[in-house]
This record gives C-alpha cells, sequence and structure tokens, in this order.
C-alpha cells in the first residue's frame, strides 16, 4: 500500500485496518477522506503515538544511515536499523521499523533504545535520516585533539614549523664557533615567521 499525499509505502496486512496514513495523518481509503474531520497519527490497531513522538528535527534522538530487510542473515533474522545517537554520534542498532518513507523511521513505541556511550535514551520513535554533511564527531575530536598536542610557533602560532637538525646545528657551530649558541641551543625553526625556539 502506498500512500497517495507522502509516498509512504506500508504492508497491506498493517494498514488494511488502518483509516489514516501513520506518517502524514491523510486519509488512506478515499471515503475516509469524506468521513473524518481530523486525521490521528497511529501505527495500528493497539499501537498509539507516544507523548514524546515527534517529526521535528530538534526533537529527533537518534538519526537512522542503514536499513538490515528480514532474513539477511537466515530465516530467524528480524531485521534491524543502523542508528547514530545525535548527541555523541555513537553508532548503534535497534529492531526493524514497523513504517518508513524516505526520510523517516517509525519505531515500535514499545521498543528500547539506548546509547551505550552517552547514555542518552530513545524517547522519541521517529528516526529521521542521518544528514548528508554529517561527519562523525569522533574523528573531528580526533582531529582536534591532535592539534591541541601539535609544536606551535610562540611568534605566529604556525604549526609550519621544522626541526633543526644534529647536523645542521654540529656544521653551526663547527663554522661559527661560540657566535653560533643562539642557533645551537633552539630545537625548531617557524618556516612561516623565521623564528627560533
Amino acid at each position: 500500500m502506498v500512500c497517495e499525499s507522502c509516498g509512504s509505502s506500508f504492508p497491506l496486512e498493517r494498514v488494511r485496518n488502518m483509516d489514516s496514513c501513520p506518517v502524514c495523518g491523510e486519509a488512506l481509503w478515499e471515503s475516509v477522506a469524506e468521513d473524518s474531520e481530523e486525521e490521528v497519527l497511529s501505527f495500528g490497531e493497539g499501537v498509539e503515538l507516544g507523548e514524546n513522538d515527534s517529526f521535528d528535527e530538534d526533537k529527533i534522538d537518534f538519526w537512522w544511515y542503514e536499513i538490515r530487510e528480514p532474513k539477511t542473515y537466515g530465516e530467524s533474522d528480524p531485521g534491524g536499523v543502523g542508528i547514530t545517537c545525535t548527541s555523541c554520534g555513537h553508532l548503534s542498532g535497534t529492531s526493524y521499523p514497523i513504517a518508513r518513507t524516505d526520510k523517516f523511521l517509525l519505531l515500535d513505541p514499545r521498543g528500547y533504545a539506548l546509547c551505550s556511550n552517552c547514555n542518552k535514551e530513545l524517547k522519541n520513535h521517529i528516526l529521521s535520516k542521518r544528514p548528508e554533511s554529517w561527519i562523525d564527531p569522533r574523528k573531528r575530536d580526533m582531529w582536534v585533539k591532535d592539534y591541541e598536542n601539535l609544536p606551535k610557533c610562540p611568534i605566529c602560532s604556525s604549526t609550519n614549523i621544522k626541526k633543526i637538525s644534529l647536523t645542521n646545528k654540529a656544521a653551526s657551530a663547527l663554522a661559527f664557533g661560540v657566535l653560533s649558541a643562539g642557533h645551537v641551543s633552539k630545537t625548531y625553526k617557524c618556516n612561516t615567521c623565521g623564528a627560533k625556539f
């Protein structure tokens, strides 16, 4: 079954007894549109939308990035979803969705997920697709940490520096003697401003 309003597809067995689309709330059957004045989001008979469930991007707890279809790894495989915590970027997994669109997955509100890194709990059972521009914060933070530990020029703060070799120091000491003390006692030379430190 495909909703004509939002284009979401659902198994016919799940939506047969439903009057409205669980994603957009529009009527699934033409006769229902005439009879009902107010559509309510629903995930099927006996399953209601929780008070924290929302399509608002600011209220999304986890993004999804991959869907493993049921029976991928054998008959007993129920399928699953690869998820990313919106707070810390930790990757995890959860159960197969009840319904889905191109951008959103609808998980069973009776389900439970918890980020094993920051302990963020899945309160909103609607997952949004992870943004294309997303960068793994662990990789981004690793670069920031490495940058903080890089030696920098004390004059211009450039990291474009070169270590003064022992050979260079020895040659200076032989050629200039006592006059090379300022060069020999330094470890690095800045390639940007020329300072030695």
